[in-house]
């Protein structure tokens, strides 16, 4: 391995996964046996351990990231990992993980050509798209001027789970087979072009936890609840995308990270007169601006640097001393770009369910919102009319004091399925409707809890409303 950084003469542009493929052949080889060769290193158990808590047993390198005193000093969130869900710094904190990632790929690219390899992003809204190869146990690709055919990096991967190396799931899907999944992806699709109009970094990354009782609607759908589902859509019942700590161990995580940073780095960009100014004061608080980002280094390294080698990596960091907010949201600044997302017309969420200031839940679940005639039996595949997702922790097991007092909204979008049915407000009452949520980690005797709208909404309240 060369022990320079890559050469970058202009900037590498991230393409989708189908473009890369299908267009830039010798590009796409080197990034599969370069995510190949990154799979088969212990760097890979370090990385994708950063967004969890199952680092390679007994890795030196790693302070392991359920040591409850340090998170609390690393996360300041009291939640047994680094990776920040339902807080503002969601998205930005993703920057500097993803990119960590991409530079991991350069430093295993073992092909003649030392071009700099950008990470590929992954859209699964487009239906007219072939994904299947992503799910093939082998791949043809073009590889150093020959045609070879490998074990497929996309298909699988391993963690290691109770100390055992395992190999990853993935039990949901790429492409929409049923009416339900396509409204799902449907409402993904657009859910992301409606956050391009977010007016603050706030609006468009989360919809945060809270302390107290506000009873107020939210009026926004943040980038983090598209980004739930389409964790949801890959995982299924009981993948790995599903779960919050291990998700990162299947690689289309990287994948559908770089399609959520290219949506931030387009917001960026319209935000700043493309790159030209800050969006701190005006459309960022300072409070949010100076968070911090733990457990990256700090400013006083060079977090935009393509010095693989010499970079110093998130899961290296014992020091106090965390890269904050400001210093992620350069993008301009790292050795990759985006095409710009030219969105269309804003689309007005008209019907949705919403459960109001309701405590967050106890472990990580998914929350489906089902309509279907009143004479009619329920069919939980045709019926589903929305759907939403939490990801958090087993708090059976892991006493996360953040976790006791606070409370947040979800917002579940039903309007394309009320409208497909014609289902209105003078007509509602002839249907049925069901809020249930489902556990993906507390494991009963029989089976996944399921969680009725009482459980759900526990002392905080919910509307349904319709158009």
């Amino acid at each position: 391995m060369s022990s320079k950084p890559v050469s970058v003469a202009k900037k590498s542009k991230r393409l989708n996964i189908i473009d890369l493929k299908n267009n830039y052949p010798e590009d796409f080889g080197r990034f599969i046996m370069a995510l190949t060769n990154l799979q088969e290193s212990d760097d890979w158990y370090r990385i994708c351990g950063i967004h969890g808590a199952t680092f390679r047993p007994d890795d030196p390198l790693v302070a392991c990231s359920t040591d409850p005193t340090v998170v609390a000093v690393l996360s300041e969130t009291g939640e047994p990992m680094y990776c920040k869900h339902k807080v503002y710094s969601f998205i930005a904190w993703h920057v500097p993980y993803v990119y960590q990632f991409e530079l991991l790929l350069n430093m295993y690219n073992q092909s003649k050509c030392k071009d700099y390899i950008a990470l590929p992003w992954l859209d699964l809204t487009d239906f007219s798209v072939d994904f299947s190869f992503i799910n093939e146990p082998t791949i043809v690709i073009k590889y150093d001027d020959k045609r070879v055919i490998v074990k497929n990096p996309l298909a699988s991967a391993f963690f290691y789970k109770d100390g055992v190396k395992t190999p990853i799931t993935r039990e949901g899907y790429l492409t929409p087979t049923t009416e339900s999944q396509k409204t799902q992806l449907n409402t993904v699709k657009k859910e992301l072009n409606n956050v391009l109009y977010a007016k603050t970094y706030e609006t468009f990354s989360s919809y945060p936890v809270g302390y107290t009782k506000t009873g107020l609607i939210s009026d926004y759908i943040a980038l983090e609840t598209p980004h739930n589902t389409i964790h949801d859509v890959i995982g299924g019942e009981d993948g790995n995308m599903a779960y919050v700590n291990i998700s990162a161990f299947d690689p289309l995580f990287w994948l559908h990270h770089c399609n959520m940073d290219r949506h931030f780095y387009t917001w960026l960009y319209n935000n700043t007169d493309r790159f030209n100014c800050s969006i701190y004061p005006e459309k960022i608080t300072q409070e949010d601006y100076e968070a911090t980002q733990a457990p990256f280094f700090g400013s006083g390294t060079n977090i935009y640097s393509n010095d693989f080698n010499n970079y110093r990596y998130g899961w290296q960091n014992k020091e106090i001393k965390y890269m904050m907010l400001k210093d992620t949201i350069e993008l301009e600044k790292f050795p990759y770009t985006y095409d710009i997302i030219t969105p269309g017309p804003f689309v007005p969420v008209t019907s949705f369910v919403e459960l109001i200031d309701v405590p967050i839940p106890i472990e990580s679940i998914s929350i489906g919102v089902y309509i279907w005639e009143k004479d009619l039996m329920i069919n939980k595949d045709n019926n589903l009319a929305g759907s939403t997702s939490w990801f958090g922790l087993n708090r059976k097991k892991i006493n996360c004091s953040r976790c006791k007092i606070t409370r947040s909204n979800f917002k579940i979008d039903i309007t394309e399925y009320l409208e497909r049915y014609n289902i209105t407000k003078d007509n509602i009452d002839q249907y049925n409707v069901l809020i249930e949520g489902k556990g993906k980690l507390i494991l009963g005797e029989k089976g996944y809890t399921l969680y009725s709208l009482g459980e759900l909404v526990g002392d905080g309240s919910y509307k349904i409303i319709v158009s």
